[in-house]
């Protein structure tokens, strides 16, 4: 785990820092790094150490994906994350499906000693699986409108080069690094190729930070320009209103004639003048006496006026002082303006209030205008007064209503449609007043490049100015900066291909030798464990034969049925002994081959336990060997496992724990914790010697030769239950001391990985076989061999049953054909027409489909049982036939028929 963990956060830190060092001073506007060291990293990573390195590698991409982030915390974004988890889930795979090709496709790993494998290989993992990042990349910033539509392909092309140069370069560098094993080889590749690699990279830093410095340098300079446009008219607004209050306050009794010839000269020069008004201060006793006098002078009808909650024009209401629009030009279009009172408006009273109160130019919040509500704008406003400059002398106020959206079309119009400006009000803290906002969300051609604060009138303004993205070529330096990385790519080609031939050589020969020498080894090994497995299974074969013809011959020499029928349950005793063999042989090779089904079933712990020691008390009492049981009966355990394959297991230390323990106890402990439950088989036998014990879980092992002459035994059982414990989701392990005994335990999960069982399984445990009578039933037997037709006949007349027989398929079909039975017994192996195909004629042809056929074979593996049940068969049989199972299946299918 602690390198598991060191390699984890190594690899992370490498991906992360060399993509950092690189995006920060090798990324130029608009171009991806011409080789991104973290590609060539990634696939290396995945050469060397497999699956180990993808949780360092994601960590690193990851974290590197927030370089690119204005702020950290717009990760927590659902887009951001989303394109951030995608782009490093895309580059991770890049480099394993780069490795899978390498290793599995092409089977030409890079070795760093054959020029044509490397450039094969790394030309494969480079160009053609660094489309993968690149074009997943690409496609999420298009998507979340990163990049405009025309820059996906570059874009694409940029990031792909830069994958597949990193590829070529740092690939072979960090295989070069882990793969030779003396410094000096290690040394002599990836010294110069480091330090052409960085004197080109720092070759590009420089002359890339100069151009940028150029590039700023006139960018500081628009600005300058821009930011002088802006108050120059400004300021020019306020000039021409201070003109117009001056000549307001020296002269007497202006009237609109001289007004507008007044301010039509400087609507000339300042286009983002909507207009000019006059507003003169009328006190409440006076208001009677001004719309008398000006519908006199005017001719026309003239009342002060102010806007009601619903928008409507109405006679201003009763204040103390009014500040009516009197004079407007340009007159067309803003009729509405003349006699509003812009006291009856809280804005524009505030502005009012501290432009008189301070004697200079104020500005108002952004106002709906009067003459057009559908736009924004900006009221100037300059106090006019008399020579006094008192409170007395106050006239009333010149106004400019300024656009500033004319202010920032004028703006384009000066720098060549390519300025554009923005403008807020910020003056209350917290609050951003849009003034005028420029129109740059249509596309994404517009780009923010300053932003700055401007005090005017008492109000501050925050003014953006947007230009178009104008993207500065770097198409040379980008060029000339990979065709440096491609050098650097052939320098370590040649380098590596000179430095790891010699030592390919050198290492091939070293290594064949180690390989003959290691495979004779094994050779000699297997033929020698072959050689005694063969002995034991020899003895173990032979033993009972030899003891099944002996009792054989004893029974027919006696006349006395009783000690003919002794001789022969020994018999069957050693036959039994014989089929464990047998069975051990067959489930090991159906283990090997990987055909060994297994399904789960809920078991009794108690109940199993019971069985398994019932089973061996007999033996053990022969021996005195006292067996006990350490489990608690009144938790009512149940567990979900195989249980035929654990009874096996059980069965198997059990018999050898009785087998070699002379005197003294075997204990069976069952115990459960929160996730397993355990198994434990401790005796007080022979024990086992720590060197022993090394070898007990292999195939045909034992723990000396001495032990199969002395205690018998294949030396396939603890493989067996090894295996068995491991296909039903546990483990299995051993301590032992020579000469003090032994104990086995085992654990199972609680959540079995086995599949539940279907409820198929022959349930015959309950039939009494002693009371069963097949006299009333006629059935057919299909056996090729005489000595199991005799057989089985004279089994099955032993329960009343005589069966009529057929030598092959062909011969069944014809009696099936002739004559009506209850039920087939079928043989599958036979001359002819073997079993299966009579079957499916049976069923096929016949049209027999109810009538119960049970087969019957000395095959005994799971595919045969498959096969049979396949081809129609009902039931399966495997020989030696076991009379009871015999009677059981058949009274099973018959007593439902």
């Amino acid at each position: 785990m602690r390198k598991f963990l060191i390699l984890t956060l190594s690899l992370a830190c490498a991906y992360f820092f060399t993509g950092y060092f690189s995006n920060s001073l090798l990324s130029v506007d608009g171009y991806a790094v011409a080789s991104w060291p973290p590609s060539g990293i990634a696939l290396a990573s995945f050469l060397i150490w497999g699956r180990k390195s993808f949780i360092g590698l994601i960590l690193g991409a990851f974290c590197t994906n927030l370089i690119h982030l204005d702020n950290t915390v717009d990760i927590l974004h659902f887009n951001v994350l989303l394109q951030a988890i995608c782009v490093t889930l895309a580059s991770v795979l890049q480099a394993w499906i780069g490795r899978q090709i390498i290793v599995n496709v092409i089977k030409a790993p890079l070795d760093l000693s054959s020029l044509k494998h490397s450039v094969q290989s790394l030309i494969v993992a480079g160009p053609i699986c660094c489309v993968i990042a690149a074009g997943v990349g690409t496609s999420l910033l298009a998507l979340n409108n990163v990049i405009p539509t025309n820059a996906i392909f570059d874009n694409f092309v940029a990031w792909w080069i830069g994958d597949s140069i990193g590829v070529l370069i740092f690939t072979p560098l960090v295989l070069a690094a882990f793969n030779y094993t003396q410094v000096r080889h290690r040394m002599l590749v990836i010294l110069p190729s480091l330090l052409i690699y960085i004197l080109i990279s720092v070759s590009f830093y420089g002359a890339a930070s100069v151009k940028k410095e150029k590039d700023i340098q006139k960018q500081e300079a628009k600005i300058l320009v821009v930011q002088n446009a802006i108050s120059q008219k400004l300021d020019g607004i306020t000039a021409h209103l201070g003109l117009l209050a001056t000549y307001f306050a020296s002269s007497d009794n202006v009237n609109f004639k001289e007004f507008k010839q007044f301010t039509s000269k400087q609507l000339d020069y300042s286009q983002e003048i909507l207009a000019f008004e006059w507003i003169p201060y009328v006190s409440a006793n006076k208001l009677t006496d001004f719309e008398t006098h000006e519908n006199t002078a005017t001719g026309k009808p003239l009342y002060i006026k102010e806007k009601s909650l619903d928008g409507a024009w109405q006679p201003a209401g009763d204040r103390r002082n009014y500040f009516p629009v009197k004079y407007v030009y340009p007159l067309e279009g803003n009729e509405d303006a003349l006699g509003f009172d812009l006291a009856s408006s809280k804005v524009r009273g505030v502005a009012l209030s501290k432009a008189k109160t301070l004697n200079e130019l104020a500005l108002s919040e952004p106002i709906n205008l009067v003459q057009n509500t559908s736009e924004k704008g900006v009221l100037f406003l300059y106090p006019v007064f008399g020579e006094s400059s008192t409170e007395d002398d106050f006239q009333g106020f010149v106004a400019a209503i300024v656009s500033l959206k004319r202010l920032s079309q004028t703006l384009l119009f000066d720098h060549n449609n390519s300025i554009s400006a923005s403008f807020f009000d910020t003056t209350i803290p917290g609050k951003k007043q849009a003034i005028y906002i420029a129109d740059t969300d249509t596309d994404n051609s517009q780009m923010l490049f300053k932003e700055y604060q401007l005090l005017i009138g008492k109000r501050m303004w925050q003014v953006e100015l947007y230009e178009p993205i104008v993207r500065t070529s770097w198409l040379m330096y980008w060029l000339a900066q990979i065709v440096g990385m491609l050098f650097v790519w052939l320098l370590i080609t040649f380098l590596i291909s000179v430095t790891g031939t010699n030592i390919q050589i050198r290492e091939q020969v070293a290594k064949q030798t180690h390989t003959l020498r290691k495979e004779k080894q094994k050779a000699d090994e297997a033929s020698h464990i072959k050689g005694q497995f063969l002995a034991n299974m020899s003895h173990e074969v032979r033993t009972p034969i030899n003891g099944i013809k002996g009792l054989h011959y004893l029974a027919l020499q006696q006349n006395d049925w009783q000690q003919a029928r002794s001789y022969i349950e020994q018999a069957d005793g050693a036959l039994g002994v014989l089929l464990r063999v047998l069975n051990d042989v067959l489930d090991f090779s159906k283990m090997e081959a990987g055909k060994l089904d297994l399904i789960q079933e809920p078991i009794n712990v108690a109940s199993l336990a019971d069985e398994m020691l019932n089973l061996l008390q007999f033996e053990a009492d022969i021996k005195s060997i006292k067996l006990s049981l350490d489990f608690d009966k009144t938790s009512n355990l149940v567990i979900n496992a195989d249980p035929i394959r654990l009874k096996q297991v059980l069965l198997n230390l059990l018999n050898n724990a009785v087998k070699f323990t002379g005197a003294g106890e075997i204990t069976l402990k069952i115990w459960q914790s929160k996730k397993m439950t355990y198994f434990s088989i401790n005796d007080t036998g022979i024990g086992i010697s720590s060197e022993a014990q090394k070898q007990l879980f292999k195939p045909f092992a034992q723990a000396d030769s001495s032990t199969s002459r002395q205690y018998g035994g294949t030396g396939l059982g603890l493989s067996i239950c090894r295996k068995l414990v491991e296909l039903m989701g546990g483990a299995i392990d051993l301590v032992s001391y020579e000469g003090k005994g032994s104990t086995f335990t085992f654990s199972l999960p609680l959540i079995s990985p086995l599949p539940k069982a279907e409820q198929i399984q022959q349930q015959y445990n309950e039939i009494d076989v002693s009371t069963l009578s097949f006299t009333n039933y006629k059935l057919l037997l299909v056996e090729d061999n005489p000595l199991n037709q005799h057989v089985a006949n004279a089994i099955l007349k032993t329960k009343g049953c005589i069966a009529d027989i057929a030598n092959d398929g062909f011969e069944a079909i014809e009696k099936l054909t002739e004559n009506s039975y209850d039920i087939v017994l079928m043989d599958i192996q036979m001359p002819r027409m073997d079993g299966l195909q009579a079957t499916k004629v049976i069923r096929c042809d016949l049209g027999l489909i109810d009538l119960p056929i049970i087969g019957l074979s000395a095959n005994a593996h799971d595919d045969d049982v498959k096969k049979a049940l396949a081809s129609g068969m009902n039931s399966y049989i495997t020989k030696p036939i076991d009379a009871n199972t015999l009677f059981k299946t058949l009274w099973h299918y018959l007593s439902n028929k």
